[in-house]
């Protein structure tokens, strides 16, 4: 078996990545205050998660790692350790409050443990969205086992085994009934195989320049791919989820989910300047970790103003109402993230003044 082993490209910070990253994270926060199973919500979901999944395949490097121990040692601290720490900090949060502690506490401990340790999505934490650090984790280990296989085959190879990939992804939970335990694969194993065709596109994006080529076609290209999303998407099928493995027929599926990627790459680049959307990009982590949080602190403060009460996904009235909860929770999210950020600075600033005396 060949090893996938070439030189390593020297490493540049993309500002359209990070501006793309927090486009995402918006659409994310928007998509989970929309009433569930609308032809915006369902648009949304057919590209957002894919996103993420093709933005990290553009600063994939499966040429740097030595073996899989060393990749399973990097991504074990960078994708699994954050998982139970955020779920740890969420599971700390709603012991505190009231009304957050009562469902934890209805579902029993070894239902909470099932979720967080065999399905990886935690469930009545508020920070269900995690599971994404999982999937991340296995499509990954997948797309790094699919370099070491085929990254130097000839492009036949290459292409017919991300076609056996991707029917596989969308076709994967046919053998939940045949499990001998629990409902699906654990630790989003079946996620992971959709999620691993966007990072292997992201990669082979980033390696033949292609967002760059398509940059003087951008204007023209960005309204013709959001349409043919939505229509490969949510007009011909409805709702989709690659967190739970739901899917359209795979040509159909995968194509609305490019066609939004690349709507929204494509306007990032031309924004890649912006330092809000940057800020919003660099840390995603922190504040993909918060929305759900911030979404129900907003509703919260509408109810002691109006004295109504909204559940996200379900009554908010109408798409412009649910664009405003998601800018006022949004805004919130930033809040939770400053400190972090300014203890970020502090300790760059830090280490820098410490390199100047030495």
């Amino acid at each position: 078996m060949e090893t996938y082993t070439p030189s390593i490209r020297p490493v540049r910070r993309r500002t359209e990545i990070d501006v793309a990253k927090g486009f995402t994270l918006f659409l994310v926060v928007f998509g989970h205050v929309l009433e569930s199973h609308g032809t915006l919500f369902n648009w949304i979901f057919t590209f957002h998660m894919p996103a993420f999944f093709f933005l990290s395949g553009m600063t994939f490097r499966p040429e740097k790692y030595r073996g899989y121990g060393h990749f399973l040692k990097e991504k074990w601290k960078k994708r699994i350790i954050p998982y139970f720490v955020i779920t740890g900090i969420g599971f700390v949060i709603c012991m505190i409050r009231p009304d957050y502690r009562m469902p934890v506490l209805a579902d029993g401990l070894k239902y909470q443990l099932t979720w967080i340790l065999y399905y990886a999505q935690p469930k009545n934490l508020y920070i269900g969205q995690v599971w994404f650090l999982v999937g991340l984790f296995m499509a990954e280990l997948i797309t790094y086992t699919w370099f070491r296989l085929f990254g130097k085959r000839p492009l036949l190879a290459k292409c017919y085994s991300l076609l056996a990939l991707a029917l596989l992804a969308v076709n994967i939970r046919r053998i939940d009934p045949y499990l001998p335990v629990m409902d699906r694969l654990p630790w989003k194993i079946d996620t992971g195989f959709g999620a691993a065709v966007f990072v292997i596109a992201g990669y082979y994006t980033t390696k033949t320049n292609l967002l760059e080529k398509l940059r003087p076609v951008a204007g023209f290209l960005i309204p013709v791919c959001i349409w043919f999303s939505y229509f490969f998407g949510p007009k011909l099928f409805g709702y989709v989820n690659i967190c739970d493995c739901v899917y359209s027929a795979a040509p159909y599926y995968f194509t609305a989910a490019f066609l939004g990627i690349a709507a929204l790459t494509l306007t990032a680049l031309l924004l890649k300047n912006s330092r809000f959307w940057q800020y919003c990009g660099r840390y995603s982590l922190p504040l993909f970790a918060s929305q759900t949080f911030a979404i129900y602190l907003v509703v919260e403060l509408i109810a002691k103003i109006t004295g109504v009460t909204y559940t996200p996904m379900h009554d908010i009235p109408g798409d412009k109402v649910s664009l405003l909860i998601s800018i006022a929770a949004f805004a919130l999210m930033l809040l939770f993230v400053y400190p972090w950020h300014f203890y970020k600075k502090y300790r760059e600033k830090a280490r820098n003044e410490q390199n100047t005396k030495i």
